[in-house]
C-alpha cells in the first residue's frame, strides 16, 4: 500500500515539473516575440513580411580611361573625387621613343598609294595602245581585210585593262579615305591638327569621354611612370545616382516589382537610411544549375546629391512587404 502511494505521490510531481516548465517556455517564447517586434519597429516599421537583404553600391556608369600608345607619363592633372566635365583633361604624357618612331613614320609615309597610282598610269597607256589596236582591228573586219575574231579579242582586251583600272582606283580612294580618317583620329588624341608629313606634337592628353568624378588612379600613377598601349591609369564615373545590386532568391523574387519604394541602410555610414526605388529586375537567374537555389539580380537607384554614397559600399536592403 505504502508503494502506491509513493507512486501516486512522484506522477503527480512529475506533471507539476511539466506543467511549469511548459509555463515558463510559454512566458520566455512570448517575451522573445514581444522583444524582435520591438527591434523590428524601431529598424524602421519596414512591417511584417519584410525581405531584408544585402548587396554593392556600384556607379551607374563608369569609363576606364585608356591610353592609346606606349606613353610615358608627364603630369597627372586630377584626384580621386574630383568633379570632372567631359573632355577635361586627366593626365599629360608623351610618347615612348619606338611608339613616336611608328607612329611619326606613319604621318610621314600616308596613304602610300604612290604605286598604285602608277599603275594606274601603265594600264592607262596601255589602254590606250589596246584600244587604238581594237579600232583599226574593227575597220579591217568592216571592210573584210581583218578578222572578226581579232576585233573580239582585243575587246575584250579593253574591258579587262578597263576593270584593273578601276579596282586600283578603288583601292586608292580606300587607303586614302582610310589615312584621312587615321590622321582626324590622332588629331582627336593629340588635340590639334594632324596633317601628313608635318612633325607631331611633343605631347599628348589623356581627356574624359564623360563627365561625372574621377574615382581611381592606378597605383603606379606618378611622372615618369611607363604605361603600355590600352592600359586605363584612370577610371571616372557617375555618382548621383548610384546603384545597388542585389541578390534575391528565387522564392522572394514574385513579391518584388519596379517602381517598388525601399529602405537601404549603409553600416559603413553608421547605419544611415537611404530611400531607393526598384530599377530594374533580371529575368534570368546568376546561376541556371538545377542542384543549386537560383537568385535574381535586383538593381536598385538611390539618389546619392551629397556624395556620400561610395562605390563598394555594403548596403542593407529593406523591401516594405514584399513576402
Amino acid at each position: 500500500m505504502q508503494k502506491k502511494q509513493d507512486s501516486i505521490v512522484a506522477s503527480a510531481l512529475n506533471r507539476a515539473v511539466a506543467t511549469a516548465v511548459l509555463a515558463v517556455a510559454l512566458i520566455a517564447g512570448g517575451l522573445l516575440w514581444a522583444l524582435d517586434a520591438a527591434v523590428a519597429a524601431e529598424s524602421g516599421s519596414i512591417g511584417a513580411g519584410a525581405t531584408i537583404l544585402t548587396g554593392k553600391v556600384v556607379t551607374t556608369v563608369t569609363r576606364a580611361v585608356p591610353v592609346p600608345f606606349n606613353a610615358v607619363v608627364d603630369e597627372v592633372l586630377v584626384k580621386p573625387g574630383q568633379a570632372v566635365d567631359k573632355g577635361a583633361p586627366l593626365m599629360r604624357y608623351h610618347l615612348q621613343e619606338e611608339a613616336e618612331r611608328v607612329l611619326q613614320r606613319e604621318v610621314t609615309t600616308g596613304a602610300g598609294t604612290e604605286d598604285l597610282k602608277g599603275q594606274v598610269l601603265d594600264l592607262e597607256r596601255r589602254l590606250a595602245e589596246t584600244a587604238a589596236q581594237r579600232n583599226k582591228a574593227r575597220q579591217l573586219a568592216a571592210s573584210g581585210l581583218g578578222s572578226a575574231q581579232a576585233s573580239s579579242r582585243l575587246e575584250d582586251d579593253v574591258h579587262s585593262l578597263q576593270r584593273r583600272i578601276d579596282l586600283l582606283r578603288t583601292t586608292i580612294q580606300k587607303s586614302e579615305k582610310n589615312f584621312s580618317a587615321r590622321l582626324e583620329e590622332l588629331s582627336g588624341y593629340f588635340g590639334t591638327t594632324i596633317k601628313e608629313g608635318e612633325r607631331l606634337p611633343a605631347s599628348l592628353t589623356l581627356t574624359t569621354p564623360i563627365d561625372g568624378y574621377v574615382l581611381s588612379l592606378d597605383g603606379t600613377l606618378n611622372p615618369g611612370s611607363l604605361l603600355g598601349a590600352g592600359m586605363a591609369p584612370v577610371r571616372v564615373g557617375r555618382l548621383d545616382p548610384v546603384l545597388i545590386q542585389v541578390p534575391v532568391y528565387e522564392a522572394e523574387i514574385s513579391g518584388i516589382k519596379a517602381g517598388d519604394s525601399v529602405e537601404v541602410e549603409i553600416p559603413s555610414l553608421n547605419n544611415r537610411k537611404f530611400a531607393g526605388t526598384v530599377n530594374e529586375i533580371s529575368w534570368v537567374s546568376s546561376d541556371m544549375s538545377v542542384s543549386n537555389p537560383s537568385y535574381y539580380s535586383v538593381e536598385i537607384t538611390v539618389p546619392n546629391p551629397n556624395l556620400e554614397l561610395k562605390p563598394g559600399f555594403k548596403a542593407v536592403v529593406r523591401f516594405k512587404g514584399s513576402r
